[in-house]
């Protein structure tokens, strides 16, 4: 992702606008992306907070938020007459924001603060925002007169996306290409949040998935390629845990957190795909495909064929080579 942000003008201002008995600290930096499609993407920082703040207007849109604690210790998130909300780095939080945003971020301890700030607008959202309202009802809760925020632990999704928004990549002029790509990244982030709603609401925790490092991570990447390169062959849970190095509990959980999708589903869809391929582009007898895929009973790799794709191999090798 080099070279493909573009800095936007910033609706951010200095925290001692707001607080001034926070007026010691020091001016917040903030930088700006994207800018199309109903997206803003701020990077707030500074010495013991930041601010994000845009002033109302006559247009009563509605925003769909997310806020990302990069760096702070013990932050107080100040948004307007709510009561404070505690957060810490790690932690990512979902809202439903009016078209005025007045959010201070205070480090009870001082350190150094480092907020993202993307912004949807909801009128780019609109099945997308009644699906959700739908769902937050559903619930109990009315997204249009709550200001309810969803804390969860922030994806190894955004992680990455955040990474490459902060790298020094950032700070170089891109073409008009460049918005637009770091946008559609903001809103794959969105999407995986989206697909997790149900556990935000709920206010489950992730437990399960906060041993896992990113060195556990890359080993189940790896292991995803392993599968990729070589469909064909037997591979058991137990096999690929050893190839790489980790045990079969990290790796399940890895492997549902980075995929979201068991192995064995996975593992078929993989050979599924390969599978289809060489039915459409070659002349291969679809028995030594069976076989190259990784599966020993035709009836049984038909079956899932079928499954997958909606029509059993033969008559898929027949459709593609017609068209």
């Amino acid at each position: 992702m080099n070279n493909v942000y573009t800095k936007t003008s910033s609706n951010c201002i200095p925290i001692a606008n707001h607080y001034t008995d926070h007026d010691n600290l020091e001016t917040p930096n903030c930088q700006s992306f994207g800018g199309c499609l109903g997206c803003q993407i701020h990077t707030l920082s500074g010495y013991g907070g930041c601010t994000s703040y845009r002033a109302s207007s006559e247009e009563k849109n509605v925003a769909l938020r997310l806020l990302i604690v990069v760096k702070g210790k013990n932050i107080r998130w100040n948004k307007g007459t709510d009561d404070p909300l505690l957060l810490q780095k790690g932690k990512s939080v979902l809202i439903f924001s009016a078209n005025t945003f007045n959010d201070v971020f205070i480090s009870e301890v001082e350190s150094n603060v480092e907020i993202i700030d993307i912004r949807f607008d909801c009128q780019y959202l609109m099945s997308i925002y009644q699906q959700m309202s739908d769902k937050f009802e559903d619930n109990g809760i009315n997204p249009h007169t709550e200001n309810r925020p969803f804390v969860f632990d922030t994806s190894i999704q955004i992680q990455q996306f955040i990474n490459q928004l902060t790298s020094e990549s950032a700070e170089n002029a891109a073409d008009s290409t460049g918005n637009l790509f770091v946008v559609s990244q903001a809103y794959q982030c969105l999407s995986k949040v989206l697909n997790q709603l149900e556990m935000i609401m709920t206010n489950k925790k992730q437990d399960k998935y906060s041993c896992l490092s990113n060195h556990t991570l890359n080993k189940i990447r790896k292991a995803h390629s392993l599968i990729t390169s070589t469909p064909g062959e037997n591979w058991s849970i137990k096999q690929l845990c050893n190839a790489v190095g980790t045990n079969e509990t990290s790796f399940k959980r890895g492997f549902k957190l980075l995929f979201n999708n068991t192995f064995s589903k996975i593992l078929q869809q993989i050979r599924m795909e390969v599978a289809a391929k060489e039915l459409a582009s070659t002349e291969h007898p679809i028995i030594d495909i069976v076989f190259n895929v990784g599966y020993s009973s035709p009836s049984h790799f038909t079956k899932l064929f079928k499954q997958h794709f909606g029509q059993p191999p033969f008559q898929y090798r027949k459709n593609r080579h017609l068209s």
